[in-house]
């Protein structure tokens, strides 16, 4: 995974400010601690799936290029013997 992929760390960022803002500002007076951790659980959630799906798209890309390079590969090589 690319770790300066702007998909992943710009929405990890917003969500994370945007949650913690609101229970800070929630919890401030000492209520709605249930609602602000709420917040945070939920915010957590969505990081993790994320990033999860941002890793599960890249191992599948790498997949691909194996698998496309292994075929230009045995062409090249079919094309080759072809020439001899």
């Amino acid at each position: 995974m690319n770790a300066f992929s702007h998909r992943t760390w710009v929405p990890f960022y917003l969500v994370s400010l945007g949650t913690l803002s609101m229970a800070v500002f929630r919890s401030m007076n000492g209520f709605m601690l249930f609602f602000s951790l709420v917040l945070v659980i939920v915010a957590l959630g969505i990081i993790f799936i994320t990033i999860q799906a941002e890793v599960a798209k890249d191992t599948e890309r790498k997949e691909l290029m194996s698998t496309l390079s292994k075929k230009a590969r045995a062409a090249g090589e079919a094309a080759a013997a072809e020439r001899r």
